[in-house]
């Protein structure tokens, strides 16, 4: 996109911002693929969690923020959160905020609209446009307290004599994703950022 081009966006006002946390790399795989997805439709501004004190939220009509499970919890919601609380109402009303989480279970896996639900109030449930995206597990780039508590988690499913298929899915580094599950959150971002909106 030349300047012009970026500088008709602005004045149109769909610019989209996506804020990512991610420890092991699949979060930010899925933030840089919505970001291309994006690329050729809209003006589109890609920030690590790592320079989130940076941002004018003021500067975005549409906002994203991603991050991966971590015992139950999404890196980075809490202070995303708090960010949305400073935000004036039209804009928490308006549908143009949204959160993508990774994890480790698929998709289709029955505790996954249960572990989303939980990091949110009831209100925020209704007022945040959420997605989960299949992520996976990388013990490489993990540290070694998260690899003691999946060493622990693996004792457990052991323990409680669960499906031996969930036990061998969890002993090894696996990889999930895929640009085809980021595509409703690109579409979701185009029609959030249209005039119409």
């Amino acid at each position: 996109m030349n300047r012009q081009e970026t500088a008709d966006v602005k004045k149109t006002g769909n610019r989209i911002l996506i804020i990512y946390y991610s420890k092991t790399g699949f979060t930010k795989k899925y933030a840089e693929w919505i970001k291309d997805g994006l690329s050729k439709k809209t003006s589109c501004d890609l920030v690590p969690y790592k320079g989130r004190r940076k941002i004018a939220f003021g500067d975005y009509d549409v906002i994203l923020f991603g991050g991966g499970f971590h015992a139950g919890q999404i890196n980075g919601l809490k202070w995303f959160k708090t960010q949305i609380g400073k935000m004036p109402a039209q804009r928490k009303q308006s549908g143009r905020i949204a959160v993508f989480a990774t994890g480790a279970m698929p998709v289709g896996a029955p505790d996954v609209e249960k572990s989303m639900r939980q990091n949110f109030t009831e209100q925020e449930w209704t007022q945040i446009k959420t997605f989960y995206l299949p992520g996976g597990l990388c013990y490489e780039k993990m540290g070694a307290g998260d690899k003691l508590m999946m060493s622990m988690f693996r004792a457990m499913l052991k323990e409680a004599k669960v499906d031996s298929k969930m036990q061998q899915i969890v002993s090894h580094s696996f990889d999930m994703t895929s640009k085809e599950a980021a595509a409703p959150v690109v579409e979701w971002c185009v029609n959030a950022s249209s005039p119409a909106m």
